[in-house]
């Protein structure tokens, strides 16, 4: 088969249709500290765009950054009594009101005209950055507290979710006015509401507190023509018909670790109407394993959506210290010199 851009292969592996060799992204595009001092002292690559070209990634990365970086609150830990919950003491919708209003022109919205002429051939990908309801929830109120309110108290956490989706819908439209649905192919969304063996909360809480804020999401990206990925680490697969029936096209940063995400398990149930977006384990495979490892679990994914298509090689997550930078080189070389 005759070569193809970066972009043609990203849009045919997302129509399910076949391609010169398996779609590949670095997560994020995502260069972390100590990955980059490890292509800079063995490849001499020292900055982001010469790894990701090195890499031969079919995606490019176009982010919405705060208009302050030094206001976004790191948290580590979602512990009740630990770091910032501003919101903790809330006991109504009412104290909500007062306290938490996120404001969308924070947002600093990318020039996604002058992103396409950077990168011609690459596949773009609009990334608000995060916006979660379930693990904004529970860094804001922190988890205990926000899990007991899901139970006892839904419409506060309602009411947060709506606030966070009237940002999020808010950052997308500002993103499609300035261009987004134009250039760019994608858009990304996300939240982590799974742990290794199933959600944290159960699936119908999940459709009646978070679904309808996340479909709205998705209509307005997918209404402007851009398709969608989204991002939630653990054992989802529960909610896989859910995501499928929102419009949502892809899950991003599968975790094949978690319980019923073994590769074969979602080639058999979705390969051909969803798109498997990473399945490189960042937890196993690239921290632990050999090059060779590596390598093997790259094929074994590639081949699992053989007859199918709807595979794009990726690590499952990143910025884990551990993650061996010669593992990342050999997904992606594994994935790039694939020939169907």
């Amino acid at each position: 088969m005759e070569k193809m851009t970066h972009r043609e292969r990203a849009l045919k592996t997302f129509a399910f249709e076949q391609t010169d060799r398996p779609a590949f992204d670095l997560m994020e595009n995502a260069v972390w500290p100590e990955l980059a001092e490890f292509f800079s002292k063995e490849y001499n690559l020292n900055t982001t765009d010469e790894i990701l070209d090195f890499l031969d990634s079919d995606f490019r990365w176009a982010f919405a950054l705060p208009e302050d970086e030094d206001k976004v609150v790191e948290r580590e830990t979602f512990a009740d009594d630990l770091g910032d919950r501003f919101l903790g003491d809330v006991e109504s919708v009412a104290d909500l009101d007062k306290k938490f209003n996120p404001q969308p022109e924070d947002r600093v919205i990318p020039d996604f005209k002058a992103f396409r002429e950077k990168y011609p051939e690459h596949s773009l990908i609009f990334c608000p950055l995060w916006m979660p309801g379930f693990s904004g929830a529970c860094q804001d109120f922190g988890m205990v507290n926000a899990l007991c309110k899901m139970a006892t108290d839904p419409e506060i956490i309602k009411a947060y979710v709506t606030k966070l989706g009237d940002f999020a819908v808010d950052v997308l439209q500002r993103g499609i006015k300035a261009g987004a649905a134009e250039y760019c192919d994608f858009y990304w969304m996300g939240d982590d509401f799974a742990g290794e063996s199933a959600l944290m909360l159960s699936p119908d809480m999940w459709r009646e507190i978070f679904k309808p804020a996340i479909a709205r999401q998705v209509r307005v990206a997918r209404d402007a023509g851009l398709r969608v990925l989204f991002h939630s680490c653990g054992a989802v697969e529960s909610v896989y018909e859910d995501f499928i029936e929102m419009g949502i096209n892809a899950h991003c940063g599968v975790q094949t670790s978690a319980k019923d995400m073994d590769i074969e398990n979602l080639a058999k149930k979705y390969g051909g109407r969803f798109v498997i977006y990473g399945g490189v384990d960042a937890q196993t495979t690239l921290i632990h394993g050999s090059v060779k490892d590596t390598e093997e679990a790259v094929k074994r994914n590639i081949n699992a959506f053989r007859k199918t298509g709807g595979y794009v090689v990726s690590n499952s997550h990143h910025g884990l210290p551990d993650i061996k930078g010669e593992n990342l080189v050999a997904m992606a070389r594994t994935a790039t010199s694939f020939q169907y």
